[in-house]
């Protein structure tokens, strides 16, 4: 599983998994730089050097709940959720923030 700067689980996004016309490697490997474009949150991440927005001394940022699609009804509710699990991951590390995304996951299906 990976989890984004920006607190996005790779493994549920259509173009990551390659069920889309646009592929996507995940954001860390195509360095911020995704099909859809430039992320000013991996910028903002890669330029204060650290891991992930829940690690920054401004968390949680306008910046970071700004970011979402405003084309999907859920875009705002997923990025409130997704600084959650940042707070979340700061506190209690990567593998805890793995379990809580796949208990979300399989509360939602």
């Amino acid at each position: 599983m990976v989890i984004t700067p920006c607190g996005h689980s790779c493994d549920i996004c259509p173009s990551y998994l390659g069920q889309s016309e646009n592929k996507c490697p995940g954001c860390l490997d195509a360095k911020g730089a995704p099909w859809w474009g430039a992320c000013k949150v991996f910028e903002c991440v890669s330029t204060k050097e650290i891991q992930h927005c829940g690690t920054c001394s401004d968390f949680p940022c306008d910046m970071l709940i700004g970011h979402y699609d405003p084309d999907n009804p859920q875009g705002q509710r997923n990025a409130v959720l997704r600084a959650g699990i940042l707070a979340y991951r700061t506190r209690h590390g990567d593998s805890k923030a793995h379990e809580l995304i796949g208990k979300l996951r399989a509360t939602s299906d």
